[in-house]
């Protein structure tokens, strides 16, 4: 599952942030990657060429050499999210043998925020690159997609949907979900093309007067469920509804849109697994902030890119608290 949106402030401060949704608990920190740092990716390591900050996972206690969203030293910021149905990988052997490396789907917004300053040079690497069929947490590769916003406001979804390559798609409305594909989410957006603000007028019938129910009659129709859909158009249409905010305003807004699409635990399941939104995370792009909450703890922690850790040797963690806090005003 999983929701991404991005947005801009007043003051012209980009914002970009997501909801992490999934059915396995993991061991989430707070990871910063320095430059230069040896990524050991079994198929295709490679060395970092940016830091970037980032929600990570530990094994162990181990660092992953992953993020899940994150953002690098130029402003660039990304997530990966679950892409089901169309996505199309190849074999190890198919990407070689088109001149291509292969970058596991889990490793790819940390292979291109450590490579890449902009969007377009994310499009540029995108030819070079190419997503097998294997993963290196099960033998088949997990089907994902990618959303990413560069310091300009420029914002791209890249999927890979056809054989040894990406589809790219410039995303005008700042949101991203799962599938269908995203030029299917923006088609869809015709459908609730009457959703507005302002609430609706009251209207006569023959004889019969009609009281509209007064506020937020605008929104009727608005969808509210937890499918990929109704996530895309209720964030797409609270996101870009909403008055703008100024920088400092700009974290809390980003919660505000996301935790209409935040999902408590036991409300979906397959009888299996349950899904259920395990973070949210927001990241001020032009002061290299991330700011994140908890499923466990409501409250927003804050971690900065360290300018004085571009050059380590090794990756910096920071262990999020997870233990519920409240402000006691007794």
């Amino acid at each position: 599952m999983c929701t991404g949106i991005s947005y801009k402030t007043i003051s012209q401060h980009e914002f970009f942030g997501r909801t992490q949704e999934y059915d396995v608990d993991y061991d989430y920190a707070v990871i910063q990657f320095p430059r230069n740092y040896a990524v050991p990716a079994e198929i295709y390591p490679w060395q970092t060429t940016h830091s970037v900050l980032g929600v990570g996972t530990l094994a162990d206690g181990q660092v992953m050499p992953m993020v899940l969203d994150g953002i690098n030293e130029h402003g660039l910021a990304a997530s990966t999210q679950y892409f089901a149905d169309d996505f199309r990988y190849a074999s190890v052997e198919d990407i070689k043998a088109a001149g291509k490396e292969p970058v596991y789907a889990e490793l790819l917004i940390f292979y291109l925020l450590s490579q890449c300053e902009t969007i377009d040079q994310v499009i540029d690497c995108l030819d070079t690159i190419g997503i097998p069929n294997v993963s290196i947490v099960k033998e088949s590769g997990l089907p994902q997609h990618f959303f990413l916003k560069d310091l300009s406001g420029r914002s791209i979804v890249i999927e890979p949907s056809i054989p040894l390559g990406f589809k790219v798609f410039e995303n005008p409305i700042g949101v991203m979900t799962n599938g269908p594909t995203f030029d299917w989410h923006l088609t869809n957006l015709r459908n609730y093309s009457g959703l507005t603000k302002t609430n609706r007028p009251n209207m006569s019938l023959d004889k019969l007067e009609i009281p509209s129910f007064g506020k937020g009659t605008g929104l009727i129709s608005l969808p509210g469920d937890f499918t990929s859909p109704a996530r895309f158009i209720r964030s797409a249409m609270l996101l870009n509804l909403s008055q703008p905010v100024t920088e400092e305003q700009g974290p809390n807004f980003g919660f505000h849109i996301l935790a209409t699409v935040d999902i408590p635990k036991g409300v979906i399941a397959d009888g299996v697994s349950v899904q259920y939104t395990q973070y949210t995370s927001l990241y001020n792009q032009t002061d290299l902030s991330l700011y994140i909450k908890l499923y466990d703890n409501l409250a927003i922690q804050r971690v900065t890119l360290d300018p004085d850790f571009l050059t380590c040797d090794q990756p910096k963690v920071y262990q999020l608290q997870k233990t519920p806090h409240y402000y006691d005003l007794t």
